[in-house]
This record gives C-alpha cells, structure tokens and sequence, in this order.
C-alpha cells in the first residue's frame, strides 16, 4: 500500500488519513517511516508529519494562538480500527467482532466524512467499505429529504477503492468477492483477473506490464 501512496500527488490529496488495524503492530513503524521521509522529501511542507510514536490520531490541525503560520498544519492523521476478525478466529465469535468493528467504522467515516478511501488487505476493509457504501446511501437520502436534490452529487464523498492483494493471481480473495460488487473501482495486479472479473482495473505499479 505504501508503494501505491507513493505514486500520488500529497499537494493534491491531501489531508491524508490512515487507518490501520488496532491489532496491527507492524504497519504503524512502517507508516510512520515513510511519513518521516515524505516530510524530509517534500522540504517538511506540512503535508506529511509525524507526531508521537504509536498515536491513535495524529490532529490534522495545529493549535496556535498566535495565528504564527510558521507551524503548517499537519494533514497526516492515523486511527486505529478493531479488526473485523483476526487470523484464525472461528466465525461464531467472529459475528460479534464484526458488529463491533461496524460501529467504530461507521462513527470514524461519520466525523471524516472521507472524499476518498483507498484501501485493501482483511480484517478492517470489508467493514470500511460496506459502511462507506451505506453512509453515502444515507446521505444522499438526507440531501433529498432536505430539498437538495442532485445538487448534492457535487459534494462526493465515501468514493472507495479496493487493491487486492499481490498475492491473488488468478482469483479473488475474500474480502475481495465480497467488496467487489459494491466498491467503485476494484484493482488488480494481475492481466488473468481480468479476464475474470468485468469491473476490475489493472494497476502495474508492484507488477510491471508486458508493454512497459
């Protein structure tokens, strides 16, 4: 996933949320890694920082009462998730687990209110993405009921995208299968899944194409 961020644009999507696993113990250094280097890369602009060493929630504002711009804001927030259900966990135990990581996802997009969520990977990104799905629905509805109409569709937000895993070559995982038929674009790493698969899209950022 680091790899995949790396290729976009920090002036353009930004702020940056990230969201990981509560259980996940290796991906906060890691991420916290590139966001260092990203600082130092990008001359410390304040799109990318790093503040504490394990945060559940890095502000994306700076407080000053000074009005000092100085200090740029930091656009760089990490949460933490409860996982939808870990490695080997039985599938009776795993409906409330389930339950539980909905509600935490629902409140966190809730207070986001997310343009774009990139994700992939189990545990948190089925709940991400039905929740994404289900607020967009009910925030259509809540525009309609207002009297907003279509002109609310301006204001897009809860877009999802789904990567899936390098590993999957010639089929689904899956949290895939069940994120494919409601995310708005679904990526690949591999030509055969789309011979497969109507609606997926190709990405050879981890696996070069045979053109390039």
């Amino acid at each position: 996933m680091i790899q995949l961020l790396q290729q976009l644009d920090p002036k353009i999507y930004a702020p940056i949320v990230y969201i990981v696993a509560k259980s996940d113990v290796t991906s906060i250094p890691r991420l916290q890694r590139y966001i260092s280097s990203s600082a130092t890369k990008d001359g410390n602009d304040g799109y990318h920082q790093w503040e504490g060493r394990y945060p559940k929630c890095v502000n994306d504002e700076t407080k000053n009462n000074n009005n000092d711009r100085a200090t740029p804001p930091t656009k760089a927030q990490v949460y933490t998730l409860p996982r939808a259900r870990e490695v080997h966990q039985s599938y009776i135990s795993s409906i409330f687990t389930t339950l539980y990581s909905t509600y935490k996802t629902i409140q966190l997009l809730w207070k986001l209110q997310p343009h774009l969520i990139v994700t992939n990977g189990p545990g948190t990104c089925v709940p991400i993405v039905y929740c994404s799905f289900i607020l967009r629905c009910l925030s259509s509805l809540i525009d309609i009921s207002k009297g907003k109409g279509s002109s609310s569709s301006k204001r897009k937000v809860f877009r999802t995208i789904f990567i899936e895993s390098l590993c999957r070559v010639k089929t689904l995982s899956l949290s895939g299968k069940l994120v494919y038929p409601i995310a708005d674009s679904f990526v690949v790493h591999w030509p055969g899944l789309m011979e497969r698969y109507d609606m997926v899209e190709i990405c050879d950022v981890l696996v070069p194409s045979v053109d390039s």
